[in-house]
């Protein structure tokens, strides 16, 4: 954080796949900007760019654009 925006960010995710993924996009989308509860959540509905849910798995991508976004609103709370 920098006078109120987010100079860096680094987002990590485990359990969505095989490995560890790391949310480089989402990254770049919060780098140079102002928290906020809006921001938040369209950063977050970007975490799951990409991703190919299996039939049994499908799930995840919703859910991993809502842990996202809860963490986001957690970490925003603190800054």
């Amino acid at each position: 954080m920098d006078h109120g925006k987010i100079r860096h960010a680094r987002i990590a995710v485990g359990g969505v796949a095989t490995k560890p993924w790391r949310l480089r996009h989402v990254e770049q989308a919060l780098t140079d900007r102002e928290l906020h509860a809006d921001l938040f959540r369209r950063v977050a509905a970007l975490a799951a760019d990409g991703a190919q849910p299996r039939t049994q798995n499908g799930f995840k991508a919703e859910l991993l654009k809502r842990v996202v976004e809860r963490a986001l609103r957690q970490v925003g709370e603190t800054a």
